[in-house]
């Protein structure tokens, strides 16, 4: 990582570990999410067209599922980082839905928690500690999709010549 990276993402991991269950939730959420979106546009079209398919308000690749979908289709992600992400989207749902009272002692969180399955040496010591395997799995998969954009950059879609296409006058 270059410096100012590890200055960010520094800075983003002593506000995450710090929130409250809702907040980490939430936030942890927020960054993988805001990264699948750069990863998409990494790969399509530099043009506003593709840029609106992803941020302009009622954008069909502007939710976080939408966005889980699109990049593991087009091979930007794998399977288990699919899986992964729609168990922290679905933990990030039930925060967000929730009015006042959730925390990671809840059931239904605990169960999601349980089968996040990012590979860290530590997963078996934080088995029934459904915050720090969240925690664990926010931090290590977004330190997958980190430099993904960059290293994506020679698979980046362009316009192509068709044997046969239309030609303006």
């Amino acid at each position: 990582m270059r410096k100012n990276d590890i200055e960010y993402y520094s800075n983003f991991l002593d506000e995450f570990q710090n929130e409250t269950d809702r907040g980490a939730a939430l936030i942890g959420a927020a960054l993988i999410d805001n990264q699948l979106k750069d990863l998409l546009l990494s790969h399509l079209l530099d043009t506003d067209e593709a840029s609106n398919l992803i941020e302009l308000g009622y954008a069909p690749l502007g939710t976080f599922s939408s966005r889980i979908l699109a990049t593991y289709c087009l091979g930007l992600i794998t399977d288990l980082e699919s899986k992964e992400f729609n168990t922290i989207r679905k933990t990030r749902n039930i925060f967000a839905h929730s009015l006042h009272g959730i925390s990671f002692d809840n059931q239904q969180i605990k169960d999601l928690c349980n089968n996040l399955i990012t590979n860290t040496p530590d997963h078996a010591r934080f088995d029934g500690n459904p915050r720090q395997l969240y925690i664990n799995a926010i931090v290590i998969n977004s330190l997958n999709l980190f430099y993904r954009p960059e290293y994506n950059a020679s698979n980046k879609c362009k316009q192509k010549k068709w044997q046969y296409q239309l030609i303006p006058d």
